[in-house]
């Protein structure tokens, strides 16, 4: 009774908070964190931090919506080099979660002013053939973002686009609803961390 309860409170925290559109996901470019089937409550674009899902046009098919992951904000720069992703002169942290089928799931986690923890999510690679991307360090523009799959080998994202502008960002994810797994819940709010500096 009380999860249903905390459920409750929780969807209309997120109405009155302005959410405009609720969407099936289709795809799985954000697996493991966001699967093909989950609902997710998409709030209009504000300030954007590291850790936020978005939605956006693809830019490679203006009629296709995706959703990706912001890695950096304007004024940041991001390295990813080695599987390793280092945001200003931060080293995300990445716990080892297991195996998903053919790839390893690991949890990686921005890094926020103690006591607190920053926001978390799961992120999936090939297992085999062990794969080994590299994008040169980029600074973020003013007004613009770096964004991520969170399924790192298959679609494509920041590393081959480069840096998106804040006007093509369509929404916020605040909310995801979908089956659970060994490392998700049903239910799950989303939320970025306000940068630590450089």
């Amino acid at each position: 009774m009380a999860r249903r309860y905390s459920i409750l409170v929780l969807l209309t925290a997120v109405i009155l908070a302005g959410i405009s559109v609720i969407k099936t996901v289709e795809g799985d470019d954000m697996s493991p964190s966001i699967m093909s089937g989950d609902y997710i409550l998409v709030a209009p674009t504000g300030s954007l931090v590291p850790g936020d899902v978005i939605t956006m046009r693809d830019p490679l098919d203006r009629k296709k919506t995706i959703l990706r992951r912001v890695m950096a904000v304007g004024g940041q720069s991001i390295t990813v080099a080695e599987g390793h992703i280092k945001v200003g002169n931060r080293r995300l942290r990445a716990a080892a979660m297991g195996d998903l089928g053919d790839h390893l799931v690991a949890q990686e986690t921005l890094w926020a002013k103690k006591p607190a923890i920053g926001a978390q999510w799961l992120t999936r690679r090939r297992a085999e053939p062990i794969s080994r991307w590299s994008a040169d360090a980029v600074t973020i523009p003013e007004g613009e973002v770096y964004v991520m799959a969170d399924d790192r080998d298959g679609p494509l994202d920041s590393r081959w686009w480069g840096t998106i502008p804040i006007d093509a960002v369509l929404g916020v994810v605040k909310l995801r609803i979908g089956e659970p797994h060994t490392w998700r819940s049903r239910i799950e709010a989303l939320a970025g961390t306000p940068p630590l500096g450089t």
